[in-house]
């Protein structure tokens, strides 16, 4: 790939290109804290550099400041392309390039999703620095992943083994339906053996919900799914709100089989 000078990027550009790749969607504070990027100036400069030469576009309008909501920053096709010359088409594909013409007019509420989701993991990763990330761009790699993924998949490495988590974020105003395909989906892959080639035992499944009212809902609605597979001591599903995410105590996670003392990711 043929590049002039001035669009010749140095690893601190190439870093944001790919956290932008990793996360797909992200705003400046979010960058900066992944990034370990005190100055916040510095960074708002890579990134116009990296706009100008079109590397990365952002989603903002005038109204966002008024809703409080963030600019969201993301890769262009070009900057995908360049990542694709670095790493190869293995990692960054074709389809990946191709599916990111939409990035410019998916719905504001599939971003504000996108970027909750990364300001959660970034949240989890300060509580357990071993804790590995893997969003959907990279879940797409492999096959013994769900056609649907989860929001994210945790790997953490603790006393007692390699823990493995499908980890899904659950925005306030999803239908019960979706909550219901989501949960059906899971199972289904489950039931038929998607994960068995993997050769681990299932990932247990985390859902962060709204509020204490949505995990309730959350939890009926999974004992009725799992019980029509037959999944019932198979798979352990866990359930936290975003609130206590946000707090200072990691212990915030109930087993929906045996409500109790809340637990920390490392210890479930």
């Amino acid at each position: 790939m043929k590049m002039d000078k001035r669009s010749v990027l140095k690893q601190g550009q190439i870093d944001i290109l790919e956290t932008l790749y990793k996360y797909r969607f992200g705003s400046r504070q979010l960058l900066a804290d992944s990034l370990g990027i005190k100055s916040g100036s510095n960074l708002f400069e890579k990134l116009n550099v990296l706009m100008k030469h079109g590397f990365v576009a952002r989603r903002y309008d005038k109204s966002y400041k008024l809703r409080g909501v963030p600019a969201a920053y993301y890769l262009t096709p070009k900057g995908l392309r360049q990542l694709q010359s670095i790493h190869g088409s293995e990692r960054v594909t074709d389809a990946i390039i191709k599916a990111s013409y939409r990035d410019k007019v998916v719905s504001q509420s599939f971003v504000n999703h996108v970027v909750d989701v990364y300001s959660c993991t970034n949240k989890l990763q300060h509580q357990y620095p071993p804790l590995k990330v893997f969003l959907r761009r990279e879940m797409a790699l492999y096959s013994y992943f769900p056609a649907n993924p989860p929001d994210v998949f945790l790997s953490l490495k603790t006393n007692g083994g390699l823990q493995r988590f499908f980890f899904d974020v659950v925005s306030k105003d999803a239908p019960p339906s979706a909550i219901n395909r989501r949960l059906v989906n899971y199972m289904e892959f489950f039931d038929e053996g998607g994960w068995d080639e993997t050769g681990s035992d299932l990932p247990k499944l985390l859902f962060l919900l709204e509020n204490p009212a949505a995990e309730n809902r959350l939890r009926r609605a999974t004992h009725a799914v799992r019980s029509r597979f037959d999944l019932d001591d198979e798979i352990e599903i866990y359930t936290a709100t975003t609130e206590s995410l946000l707090g200072e105590d990691s212990a915030i996670w109930s087993n929906i089989d045996e409500p109790g003392e809340p637990l920390s990711l490392d210890g479930l």
